[in-house]
């Protein structure tokens, strides 16, 4: 995903929608200013107990407590999919991002979607597609200046051999589990 959005460093970025702050953590570690928002009381009592040195605020995707063009980044890893209107939460992150938004999603032309939808921990989400996506792409205001995509997560059984052959598919293949877009301004 950092490859996708290719900052600088000591460059802010919103982790919306944080959980338990893993993706935070990593942005961090790769020079980021970051912050974590998370809605669930739960997970953000554990993000800040597991990252004691990042900031954690609790915050709706779909009502950012942030000023118009405020960071460089605004990110949202997987938290979309759980959101019933996902296009009013981008529509609040692209307003907050000076520079672009990333977003990393479950997509629905996947081994993981046809293997995984609808049984346990991805029960309940939405799974989407780069064509969706563009759709909602199209309907920002500013219109990104461009687009940069990649999946990955081709194969879900996270076996030793799996993890191997990740690394010789290409990650502009539209079939991977994890559909990552970035759109810059």
């Amino acid at each position: 995903m950092l490859r996708l959005l290719k900052p600088g460093s000591g460059m802010s970025l919103l982790d919306v929608g944080s959980g338990t702050g893993h993706f935070t953590r990593r942005f961090s570690e790769a020079g980021l200013r970051v912050i974590g928002l998370e809605t669930d009381p739960g997970m953000l009592g554990f993000a800040r107990y597991k990252h004691p040195d990042l900031p954690f605020l609790r915050a709706d995707a779909r009502a950012l407590p942030f000023q118009d063009a405020s960071v460089d980044f605004a990110a949202a890893v997987t938290s979309l999919c759980c959101i019933p209107s996902p296009e009013a939460a981008l529509q609040e992150l692209w307003r907050v991002a000076r520079c672009g938004v990333l977003l990393g999603l479950l997509n629905r032309n996947s081994l993981l979607c046809r293997r995984k939808a609808g049984k346990g921990g991805y029960r309940g989400v939405r799974w989407d597609s780069l064509s969706a996506l563009r759709q909602w792409g199209a309907r920002l205001d500013p219109a990104p200046s461009f687009e940069r995509w990649g999946t990955a997560v081709f194969l879900p059984d996270a076996t030793a051999f799996a993890r191997l052959l990740e690394r010789c598919l290409p990650g502009h293949c539209p079939w991977g589990g994890f559909l990552a877009v970035f759109w810059g301004r």
